[in-house]
């Protein structure tokens, strides 16, 4: 397989691009947090991550 390096303006356009995109996902997000605002924090407060569950393990219980 060959490679080749982005010349400047592949660069710039492939950055233009994350830009939109990265725009567009924050966008999406805040639009379906704010249709499912209390569907969601009752969801993620069963997480143990958010519920404080993840501190109580043993130290060596690690999964790896």
């Amino acid at each position: 397989m060959s490679y080749r390096r982005l010349t400047p303006e592949e660069i710039e356009d492939l950055r233009a691009e994350m830009r939109a995109s990265g725009q567009w996902m924050k966008a999406e997000l805040a639009k379906r947090r704010r249709e499912h605002g209390e569907t969601d924090a009752v969801e993620t407060s069963a997480s143990p991550i958010t519920n404080g569950e993840a501190s109580r393990s043993a130290p060596g219980d690690e999964q790896v």
